[in-house]
């Protein structure tokens, strides 16, 4: 509801005033036990809402100074102008002017009346938890917060009985309620009914230690490091988070919510993850990935595609640093695109300031970025002997921090991992051995050694092998790369090749490694993205998952740390501004009575980097720009410029000191500038040009583009030297645009907290989680959760939805006054809810019985509506019932009379019309079994066509069979003549055998079977003792048995040949079955046949035996042969 200087100013002031009078009377009528009720809103003051403010659609670095969203106010300006200090609130220090238009700014007075009353009811407190024995926080002599109950008090000291049995004696000022057991562990920080630092820190300690990781603060998600494997992932929990079966605080949670959030508002989602380094952030990030990759997972497999980039800008983007094995060394946003049925399509990766130096130079117990130790560990035997690689100890950029492994990693194994990624990211084997060769080139750079020639320090390169295996591997000459490393270009003395100094040299080599590193990474970021690309089912719909390095505060903090830091500043102002500036602003400009929750705001800190013309960056970039600039010359420059900001301290020498919101950081300028310029000399720039590998030619093709852009800064060098804009100013383009994008999506806060930092399970530091939660504000999100109005709607939303539970007689016309009668009618307390301009503002837990009442109202309306219509349904169909027999009462009769006119009309006709009417329908029946006998006559073709082709299948099959019937009929007729040949031979071999021993005897013919069945007949010469007449008659029986068996296969022969003839001419019947018959009938008479025939030569053997031939007759007239 808008307000303005019209007539409907004077309604709402009259409706104000009902207001107060209702709630005075709520106040009157309210049991004293009750809490007071918060002070009502003022009637004769109020203000018109502007305009939520967002960033201007020119989003850039050039322009976001001048934004007012991101600019410091007016008022802002006019306090630092005064001298006055910023209070750490929402906005600036309010003036005089300010507060006397604004009625919803306690004064003076009544902020110290309000502090009386705290102090004497905390006093009454102390008697009451005395009294009732209840738990307090005190500080114990170690500086740790511990539990106990009151024992009894001494002016401003009370002594506390601690669990343990000891008492110990703590100001009662410091002394702090502690929860009830039964809130001990609970998921969400804002149900604690006492939120302070010692009952937070319990509560997480509590959780972390039954590897509870995760818990809510608000809308923030608090997710401990547990430093070990806890089983919390996978895909039942999936299951469980998709289908709402849990609602446990999960990085599932988070992510479930963002992609409801998008396919319900079709508004893009991100998911910002924080924390120290070695807080999970990484690891977070990857849990979020494998939700979304499940919940959007398609046919297409891209998800799986997305989740294999981890593994990839893990090994070349991650290093082990002093305080974590896996920390991220660049900033990461990965923008995971969905259809319109919410199937991930594609993504996009986004990368910000990789830590080049950490390629060359490494603190003690740290390492490179962890591909090159895979690739020294796990490269196949054939990689190492072509590209020459030898153990990580053997390289000097890699042993020079004395940690080569990392307890629990098998660097092995990960490169085989990594190269299964290659292969489902579509990167070929080509461009694989080619990152290869780069990478060994790297390693063999460090390894370059330098001699010194002269007095005067300059140096020469050693022709050794790490001179000759770089060379060769990034495929120019080992005299090109020498000179290139020990001369540079001179644009003073007319380019004339002069000799470096070894400190120069040493810097030139290091500048061509980490710039052919960081060309490398950007280039697999490149192929990345073509590989995940979205195609056409692009929508618009996103959910981008912002995982940087977290804040660092070292020992020796250099220019790297100075960008981390700031990186992180700007993303705690993103933080702050949704989720307390955004939260509290809206309430004020609403009208709703509000009391502030104090925070720290990190405004003055961005501008001490961000302020135009004398912030950190633009001095730093004004002192780049300059030859003759040192790193002492921009740490005066810094002292001489910026020692108004209270964020900034002067320290001797090359060092400053920055108070950021997670503490104050000592800097060192030593590289700033050198870091900053990150120039190549010309040189180098040629050299890489030349080289024949193609992706030191792509990288050399884009400086040399870049360097063609005009420049306009006041002290210019060699075009060469300085081919490109600043680390600086690309850093703070490259995080303006990563926070535009921010900006236009909804996000969702991930917390990670580092509990020790020792990096051991289950160890808990109260102190250090401390730390990290009051520089994440997290503590202030569940102040401002608790004491605010979590659920707000329009009037015209709460009208539309809660309206029709009033009564008729009080519904109201306008939106506002339905609003206030819904709230009355339910008879909520007054600071429960808060009326504003536009919307309702409803405490937690208040729209639940409204959601509630609500339901039970539709469930009955519905109810009334099912049995109304119900009886109307039935009562309808009675009626019809009733008129449909009405109907058919009348209907025959009509239709008998029909029938009746008509036959009197048809016997008054002709019988010649009548025919002639009916020769149609004759004609008709005619037609009809005309087209019924061709359809006839088509059945009966198609049945003759089958017919004719199963005839020719059968004449098919028999051919076949005839086949087969003729070759056993040859088959047969071979045996049948073979028999015969051999009975022709027994027979002749017994005749002459009988004529030679008994002249004038007939011969007779004995079979002769070949092969198993053979049979020969020989002569026999009867023995002297046998007489002439016992021998003949021995003879003549033999001859009647063999004469037998020859007349039998006569005669069986001719048996089967008419039978074979008889199958072959007969065709119908089954021939199979008639031929397997008639070959057993024949295989039964041969076994038979030849049972007969050993049987006879066994007797004939034996009765010539008997007659004694002599052993040399019997030698000669062998006829048996088996």
């Amino acid at each position: 509801m808008m307000v303005s200087a019209s007539p409907s100013m004077v309604a709402r002031s009259s409706l104000e005033e009902m207001l107060d009078s209702l709630r005075r009377r709520d106040e009157a009528e309210k049991p004293k036990e009750l809490p007071p009720a918060l002070p009502s809103r003022p009637t004769s003051k109020a203000r018109l809402p502007s305009a939520r403010r967002s960033l201007p659609n020119n989003f850039n670095a050039e322009t976001l100074i001048r934004s007012p969203e991101w600019a410091p106010s007016v008022n802002k300006r006019k306090e630092r102008d005064s001298g006055v200090k910023r209070c750490n609130n929402f906005g600036v220090k309010k003036t005089e002017k300010d507060v006397v238009e604004s009625p919803y700014v306690a004064s003076e007075e009544e902020l110290q009346s309000r502090q009386k009353v705290a102090k004497s009811d905390w006093g009454d407190s102390v008697a009451y938890f005395i009294m009732k024995k209840l738990k307090v926080w005190g500080r114990g002599p170690s500086g740790l917060w511990e539990s106990g109950t009151i024992q009894s008090t001494s002016g401003d000291v009370a002594f506390v009985s601690l669990s343990s049995g000891n008492v110990i004696k703590v100001p009662r000022d410091e002394l702090l309620p502690a929860n009830p057991d039964v809130l001990e562990g609970v998921d969400d920080l804002a149900r604690l009914s006492y939120l302070n630092d010692p009952s937070v820190l319990c509560n997480l300690q509590s959780r972390y230690s039954q590897d509870m990781i995760y818990s809510k603060a608000g809308p923030v998600l608090i997710a401990m490091n547990p430093f070990k494997d806890v089983q919390i992932c996978g895909d039942d929990f999936v299951t469980a988070y998709r289908k709402k079966l849990v609602d446990k605080p999960h990085v599932y949670a988070i992510a479930d919510a963002a992609y409801n959030e998008m396919m319900r508002d079709d508004v893009n989602q991100s998911i910002i993850i924080s924390g120290e380094s070695g807080a999970g952030k990484t690891e977070t990030a990857k849990i979020a990935m494998q939700y979304l990759a499940a919940l959007g997972g398609g046919s297409c497999g891209v998800e799986h595609a997305i989740l294999q980039t981890n593994c990839i800008l893990e090994a070349f983007g991650n290093a082990k640093s002093s305080r974590n094995d896996n920390a991220s060394r660049f900033g990461k946003l990965l923008e995971i695109h969905f259809s319109s049925v919410g199937k991930i399509c594609g993504a996009e990766i986004q990368t910000l300031f990789l830590e080049k130096s950490r390629v060359a130079r490494l603190e003690n117990g740290e390492r490179s970025y962890h591909i090159f130790y895979q690739l020294c560990a796990g490269a196949p035997s054939m990689l190492k002997e072509r590209l020459n690689l030898k153990v990580a100890s053997d390289y000097k950029y890699l042993s020079q921090s004395g940690c080569l492994e990392i307890d629990g990693v098998d660097d092995a194994q990960k490169f085989y991992m990594l190269m299964e990624a290659f292969a489902i990211l579509q990167i070929c084997e080509e461009d694989q051995l080619q990152v290869f060769s780069v990478l060994a080139a790297v390693l063999w750079l460090g390894n370059v050694s330098f001699q010194v020639m002269d007095d005067e320090n300059h140096v020469e390169v050693l022709a050794d092998e790490a001179i000759t295996t770089a060379s060769r591997l990034m495929g120019c000459s080992a005299q090109e790369l020498m000179l290139a490393l020990s001369t540079h270009d001179n644009a003073v003395e007319d380019s004339i090749d002069k000799r470096l100094t070894l400190q120069q040299a040493t810097d030139a080599r290091d500048a061509l490694a980490k710039f052919i590193y960081v060309s490398l990474f950007d280039w697999l970021v490149e192929q990345i993205n073509k590989s995940l690309q979205v195609g056409r089912c692009y929508t618009g719909r996103s959910i981008s998952i912002l995982d940087i390095y977290g804040f660092e505060s070292l020992k020796k903090n250099n220019f790297e740390q100075m960008c981390t830091n700031y990186a992180n500043e700007r993303l705690q102002q993103h933080f702050n501004r949704h989720l307390l500036k955004l939260e509290q602003e809206e309430c004020e400009l609403d009208g709703v009575d509000w009391t502030k929750v104090d925070f720290e705001d990190n405004q003055e800190c961005l501008d001490l980097f961000e302020k135009k013309p004398f912030g950190l960056l633009s001095l730093l970039e004004e002192e780049s720009n300059c030859p003759k600039a040192t790193d002492l010359t921009l740490a005066d420059k810094f002292k001489q410029h910026l020692n108004g900001n209270s964020c900034f301290k002067a320290e001797r020498g090359r060092y400053f000191s920055v108070c950021h919101h997670a503490g104050e950081v000592l800097y060192d300028t030593s590289g700033f500038l050198e870091k900053n310029r990150d120039s190549l000399s010309s040189v180098t720039i040629q050299l890489l040009s030349s080289c024949s590998s193609q992706l030191l030619r792509l990288f050399t093709s884009k400086v040399l583009k870049q360097a063609q852009k005009p420049t306009d800064t006041s002290c210019q060098m060699n075009a060469l030297d300085s081919p490109k804009p600043s680390v600086g100013i690309k850093f703070k383009a490259q995080l303006f645009k990563l926070m535009h994008q921010l900006e236009s999506s909804t996000p969702h806060f991930v917390c990670c907290i580092k509990p020790n930092s020792k990096q051991l399970p289950g160890v808990y530091e109260a102190e250090l989680v401390l730390q990290q939660l009051r520089c994440s504000g997290v503590s202030e999100v569940v102040r401002i959760s608790r004491s605010g109005y979590p659920t707000r709607m329009t009037h015209q939303e709460f009208a539309g939805r809660y309206g029709f539970l009033l009564p008729k007689a009080t519904v109201a016309k306008d939106p506002l006054s339905v609003s206030i009668a819904v709230l009355q009618q339910f008879s909520f307390l007054p600071e429960m809810y808060q009326i504003g301009y536009m919307k309702v503002y409803l405490r937690t837990g208040l729209i639940a019985p409204l959601e509630d009442k609500r339901n039970k109202v539709l469930r009955g309306i519905i109810g009334v509506q099912k049995y109304f219509r119900g009886y109307w349904v039935r009562r309808r169909c009675h009626q019809i019932k009733e008129g449909t027999t009405k109907l058919q009462s009348n209907v025959p009769g009509r239709n008998a009379g029909r029938k009746a006119d008509a036959l009197r009309t048809r016997r008054k006709s002709s019988r010649k019309i009548s025919e002639v009417k009916d020769m149609p329908s004759e004609l008709e029946e005619l037609r009809r079994r005309v087209l019924q006998a061709e359809a006839t006559l088509e059945r009966k073709e198609e049945e003759n066509a089958e017919l004719q082709e199963q005839l020719q299948q059968f004449q098919t099959r028999w051919s076949d069979y005839e086949a087969k019937m003729k070759s056993m009929q040859d088959v047969w007729q071979k045996q049948m003549a073979s028999l015969q040949v051999s009975l022709s031979a027994a027979r002749k071999s017994l005749t002459s055998d009988n004529t030679a021993g008994q002249p004038g005897r007939v011969d007779v013919s004995s079979p002769r079977y070949d092969s198993e069945d053979a049979l020969s007949m020989g002569s026999r010469t009867p023995g002297a003792s046998t007489p002439i007449n016992g021998v003949a008659r021995e003879t003549n029986g033999t001859l009647n048995a063999v004469g037998n068996l020859v007349k039998e296969f006569d005669q069986q022969r001719q048996t089967f040949d008419d039978e074979v003839k008889a199958l072959i001419e007969v065709k119908s019947g089954h021939p199979d079955e008639e031929l397997r018959k008639l070959k057993h009938r024949f295989e039964s008479w041969k076994k038979e046949y030849k049972a007969r025939l050993r049987e006879t030569k066994t007797k004939t053997k034996t009765k010539l035996h008997k007659h004694g031939h002599s052993e040399e007759e019997k030698r000669r007239k062998k006829w048996w042969v088996i």
